[in-house]
């Protein structure tokens, strides 16, 4: 299996708002048992069976709520690191300091392979997850950049795509990545039967990731170079806190921002595909969160997948007269008369109602915020 696990949890969830803001994202809400998605992940992340440790990559601005989930979680001194990264630079740099990291702590660090996570998708059940992952570790350990796709079950619009190519004993080369297309392509790409939505996983080796980033974006890869070696850590309740000191910030404020789909996937001929099993959700709308509990519901009542009853989040209190279709995720109780297919979120001060299907529109909601400089609400 494989030897490390780098959580990538700096995001700020827009789409979310306003559960999510700036002070705490998306991967911080609680969505099942009182779990957060961070802690779930890192949940997962250990249930793979991983020899070594789990990284952390956050925001600075962001250590103190991230402390806090780990500290939920036991599973020995030092085993969970967290790099607080100074600035937002994007997944590339975050994905290289830690490679180097790795690199800098044994002989052996560069020939150690790590899949990469997100701290805000929901992924079940583990048992497959574990399987896709063993698939990965075989993948990386043949010097591969490896990325998951997954079978779509819809002509998604709001995902980029990955088209699969040879088929390999693991999984398949890629033949090329696609940005979120529109309907009609969404649907060819749906019946073409050889296109999967991009996860935003990864597993690779160690050297095989820092190889590729200096050859296709030198500009971070050669920055980033023997950066492992300069960070200080220290301990705090058990979980080691990694990378801080005037070096790293001096480098990130010297950084390009760039995804890893971008500055490595996109470019490399190294690049292979696992076909997901797995169940995955990126709750990248309040149309997904609605659907989650709805089927939390259905599942614990016995209720047809159909039924049109209201679902308010976590025992909230609802009144519902005439109501149908409805979604409540709210910190006040909330009454509904004669209204139907609505999305009604009371959170951090702030108030949200949305017709489902309009919720991919919450993310301009928050960019005329801005514009208004409303920066207390965000």
């Amino acid at each position: 299996m494989l030897d490390h696990v780098f959580i990538l949890a700096g995001g700020s969830g827009t789409r979310l708002w306003p559960a999510s803001n700036s002070g705490r994202p998306k991967q911080f809400i609680p969505v099942q048992d009182g779990k957060s998605l961070l802690h779930l992940t890192i949940e997962r992340a250990f249930g793979l069976g991983i020899r070594g440790s789990v990284i952390i990559i956050t925001l600075a601005d962001q250590l103190e709520p991230v402390l806090e989930e780990c500290r939920k979680i036991d599973v020995g001194e030092g085993r969970i690191k967290v790099v607080p990264e100074p600035a937002a630079r994007n997944t590339a740099p975050a994905i290289a300091i830690a490679a180097e990291y790795l690199k800098s702590r044994s002989r052996t660090g560069r020939d150690q392979t790590v899949a990469v996570l997100t701290a805000d998708h929901l992924i079940t059940p583990l048992e497959k997850f574990t399987g896709d992952m063993e698939n990965a570790d075989a993948l990386a350990r043949q010097e591969k950049l490896v990325t998951f796709g997954v079978p779509p079950t819809r002509p998604e619009t709001g995902y980029g795509y990955i088209e699969s190519g040879e088929e390999l004993k693991n999984g398949y080369l890629v033949a090329s990545f696609r940005e979120k297309p529109d309907e009609a392509t969404a649907v060819k790409f749906l019946e073409g039967g050889n296109y999967y939505w991009n996860s935003g996983m990864f597993a690779f080796r160690v050297k095989t990731y820092l190889e590729e980033l200096s050859a296709h974006t030198p500009e971070i890869g050669e920055l980033f170079e023997g950066i492992g070696a300069k960070g200080h850590s220290r301990l705090v309740d058990g979980i080691e806190v990694v990378m801080e000191g005037p070096d790293v910030e001096d480098l990130y404020r010297r950084s390009p921002k760039d995804s890893i789909d971008y500055a490595v996937m996109e470019k490399s001929d190294r690049v292979a595909m696992v076909s997901a099993t797995f169940d995955w959700n990126d709750i990248g709308s309040w149309e997904e969160m609605a659907a989650l509990y709805e089927e939390r519901r259905n599942v614990q009542s016995g209720a047809p997948e159909t039924e049109a009853g209201d679902v308010a989040a976590d025992d909230q209190e609802l009144v519902s007269i005439e109501s149908e279709g409805n979604f409540v995720y709210s910190d006040l109780p909330v009454a509904l008369c004669g209204v139907k297919d609505l999305m009604v979120v009371v959170k951090n001060g702030a108030v949200l109602i949305a017709k489902k299907g309009a919720g991919q529109q919450v993310k301009q909601v928050v960019e005329e915020l801005k514009k208004r400089g409303s920066s207390d609400i965000l």
